[in-house]
């Protein structure tokens, strides 16, 4: 199969514009989205044969204005019209400009999407995919850095996934347009320019939703992470195998329904187990693989389930603050030696 060294952003940006092909029902709306091509130039250029933005044609000009909708600033009003959409047979995918203004419309995806299947027994679905940028490090402040993740993980009725990797973006975006669940597909805006890897040629490819990935194998110790993040345990890891620690590396990709069996397994196997995000600590995703963790791994664990994430406070914007606020490489570091007993 062949593959396109891309962008994480620009993976979502070929995803969305290949299924609008492949799927008339397929459209897109939010804040921008249109003539502009999305605050974040999501919703603009597809990659040309050399894997770089063709810049001769955005998407608007591809599919007009009935299919890539400039939606008022109004996070509601997108979020409801996309539901009555889905409701009438099209697979909206809804862009939120940033996640830290999604509350405007729990109403919708919570208390309507996210239950539509449920109160019908499944006579009607809600294939809605609601796209958000999330997360710090770019100097946004309390009002452009949050990540709220663990609000519709806690919800019920929705998909929440959060890829790490342009070839993830790809992947779980596809899936989340195909399915008939609504989907929330969170997007580390720290990461879109920032990486780039090898993503299949392939209007097919998808990557199941709910199923996690060992993305590093190791014997010593399991660390859990996503997006940004885990892009750091990564290199925490590299340093600890130097040092001569074997560390296993998961990226659960879909955060809710998540993979507990695959973190469980490996916390078995390894007897230890560090968990890692930005988001709040309080009930928040580190403390609920914690819990799930420790009881499905309980009587193989040599030490305690450690947790790193960030304070439960609003995010600074102070760019001194805001590094001190996000979990940092040392900070990762320090946590795993002391749970292979070495800190």
């Amino acid at each position: 199969m062949s593959s396109k060294n891309i962008s994480y952003i620009q993976a979502i940006t070929d995803t969305m514009w290949s299924e609008m092909e492949i799927d008339e029902t397929v459209f897109v709306l939010g804040q921008d989205c249109g003539r502009y091509g999305g605050v974040f130039k999501a919703t603009a250029w597809r990659s040309g044969e050399d894997s770089k933005p063709d810049l001769s044609k955005k998407m608007y000009d591809e599919f007009g204005p009935l299919r890539v909708l400039d939606a008022p600033l109004a996070e509601n009003a997108i979020i409801g019209g996309a539901i009555g959409a889905a409701l009438s047979g099209y697979r909206p995918i809804a862009e939120i400009q940033f996640m830290d203004f999604i509350d405007c419309a729990m109403g919708h995806i919570v208390n309507q999407a996210g239950t539509i299947s449920f109160k019908t027994n499944g006579s009607w679905c809600c294939p809605i995919t609601i796209r958000t940028p999330y997360g710090g490090g770019i100097g946004g402040g309390m009002t452009h850095s949050q990540s709220n993740e663990a609000w519709f993980c806690h919800a019920g009725g929705l998909v929440v996934t959060a890829p790490s990797t342009p070839r993830d973006a790809a992947g779980l975006l596809r899936s989340c347009i195909r399915a008939d669940d609504p989907c929330v597909y969170i997007e580390h805006k720290g990461l879109y320019r920032a990486i780039t890897g090898d993503v299949p040629d392939d209007p097919n490819f998808t990557i199941e939703l709910g199923k996690g990935k060992i993305v590093r194998e190791g014997s010593d110790l399991t660390l859990i992470s996503y997006g940004a993040m885990l892009h750091k345990c990564l290199s925490v890891a590299e340093k600890l195998e130097s040092e001569g620690a074997s560390v296993e590396v998961i990226d659960p990709r879909t955060l809710w329904p998540m993979d507990e069996d695959l973190m469980i397994n490996s916390a078995c196997k390894t007897g230890r187990c560090v968990v890692v995000a930005e988001s709040h600590a309080a009930y928040g995703f580190t403390s609920e693989v914690a819990a799930r963790v420790q009881e499905g791994a309980f009587w193989n664990l040599l030490t305690p389930i450690r947790t790193i994430a960030g304070p439960d406070t609003p995010f600074p914007f102070e760019p001194g603050m805001e590094a001190a606020y996000l979990p940092s490489d040392d900070e990762i570091y320090n946590s795993c030696k002391r749970a292979l007993g070495d800190g």
